[in-house]
């Protein structure tokens, strides 16, 4: 405004001053644009690098699974540094701040929630022993919020006891999962297999063929339960009872009334793994926490193992991978490649023994085939890697002679193991008009066609010999 002012004020023309002044006050003025600018774009890039560090502090910060311990301090005084805890308890608690930002929750606490926004706040939840039946956060963790915590893929560690044990929300999940612990006051008792009085649980109470415990040093087993389990093909046993224990109300002399578990229906360690891979186990005792591969396969450390690669190919055209379309009866081949978890890295996963082996079935409603995949050795999941993470198994198989939508699936589900599934659908079609074998490639035609010859060469042979020869002489005789 001012300059403009100045230069209406004047009617005269412009002269060398004027000009002059006028291109000062424009180079005055860009200048400090031009500053401002620069000012702008240095805040807006040291902005821009703090937001970029912030998010690679909260990736690094988040790189760590989180968990939930829920304790009852009259029974485990987690909240106590100078309190002594168990060798076992200690165990846990270390391998747990180790690997897992992990967070300490008591009972009573009511502001205890597993989920934010319906999201799970802890990837692992787990639930020692409670010498009340009610908590805090009745609506945090109930049954109901316990059985999302699985279907959203978390794990829960439960242990129980015979002086304390679950909560009864706790209670209620566990036995809709299929698992019907012994309740408080019920003791387990083997007069055969113990030691002054205290219970010794030993390799023959492991479940045979288990990937869970391979092996079971002798523990005491103390002041714990055991539980019954029902059907469900998701429970994978894994200590039961010897033939001579059984789980007794306290105090009580033996009889039906009073007994929960007898002999072997009786259960001391149990896992149960969900088809998307979330696991529980529950435990009887806290001296059971000893053996640390019972919660290393809760918490997804180990028994781990997933698809790295699936291909099928048809066998006349290798350089086309997973082709829609296939024509009856062509020769389809089928790889996969399968790794294993195994501490903190991927390595091959090789079936040792041929009831674990992995099965295709090729399917349309029922499967046309079921074929068991052949190894071929140890591979690497990715192009131009020298890694060998994967391990690769085939199958060289004849597609049926019927058309439609079929499908390549491979369900593997063993015990122990993290399931598998994977699905290809892929279309059949049936020969085309110009795909038929013609005459002569036909076997069974052979005989019509000779037929045909033989009747044309018997036809020609006729009206040869009717036509040139024995042809009668018509010359007239005379007599």
């Amino acid at each position: 405004m001012f300059l403009m002012s100045r230069l209406n004020t004047r009617h005269e023309p412009f002269s060398d001053e004027n000009v002059e002044y006028v291109s000062t006050i424009f180079f005055q003025l860009t200048c400090t644009h031009r500053k401002s600018y620069l000012i702008m774009l240095s805040f807006i890039y040291i902005s821009f690098a703090f937001f970029l560090s912030a998010i690679a502090h909260a990736s690094t910060v988040s790189s760590k699974d989180f968990a939930l311990v829920m304790y009852d301090p009259t029974l485990i005084p987690l909240n106590d540094s100078s309190a002594s805890l168990s060798p076992e308890v200690k165990q846990l608690l270390t391998f747990l701040n180790t690997h897992y930002d992990t967070t300490l929750s008591q009972y009573s606490d009511d502001e205890v929630s597993l989920f934010y926004d319906d999201f799970p706040r802890f990837d692992h939840l787990v639930l020692l022993p409670s010498s009340k039946k009610a908590i805090g956060a009745k609506s945090g963790l109930n049954q109901h919020q316990l059985l999302k915590f699985i279907n959203e893929g978390g794990n829960i560690f439960a242990v129980g006891g015979s002086e304390a044990s679950l909560p009864e929300g706790i209670r209620i999940f566990l036995n809709e999962v299929g698992i019907y612990p012994a309740p408080k006051g019920y003791k387990y008792i083997d007069h055969f297999n113990s030691k002054n009085g205290v219970v010794e649980l030993k390799g023959d109470n492991l479940i045979s063929n288990n990937r869970i415990v391979e092996n079971l040093n002798t523990i005491e087993y103390t002041n714990g339960n055991a539980a019954l389990i029902s059907n469900n093909e998701l429970i994978q046993p894994i200590i039961k009872a010897t033939k001579t224990g059984y789980t007794n109300k306290v105090g009580q002399v033996m009889s039906d009334e009073s007994t929960w578990t007898f002999a072997e229906q009786g259960y001391l360690a149990v896992g149960f793994q969900a088809l998307n891979n979330a696991r529980l186990v529950w435990v009887g005792s806290i001296d059971l926490l000893a053996d640390d591969s019972l919660y290393k396969w809760c918490f997804q450390d180990t028994g781990v193992i997933k698809l790295q690669f699936v291909q099928h190919i048809k066998a006349n055209e290798p350089e086309n991978l997973n082709p829609h379309l296939y024509r009856i009866k062509d020769q389809a081949i089928y790889t996969i490649g399968v790794s294993e978890y195994k501490d903190g890295k991927w390595i091959p996963f090789q079936v040792k023994n041929e009831d674990e082996q992995l099965q295709l079935s090729f399917k349309m409603l029922d499967p046309y085939q079921r074929l068991n995949l052949s190894p071929l050795g140890p591979v690497s999941s990715t192009e131009n890697s020298s890694e060998l993470d994967a391990y690769a198994y085939f199958v060289n198989f004849t597609v049926p002679d019927h058309h439609g939508m079929f499908t390549f699936e491979l369900d593997y589900k063993r015990n122990g193991l993290s399931y598998i599934l994977d699905k290809k659908v892929v279309t059949v079609r049936h020969l085309a008009n110009d795909e038929f074998k013609r005459s002569w490639d036909i076997s069974n035609s052979w005989l019509y066609i000779a037929s045909t010859v033989l009747v044309i060469f018997a036809w020609f042979s006729f009206v040869v010999s009717y036509l040139y020869i024995g042809k009668p002489n018509y010359v007239k005789k005379n007599i």
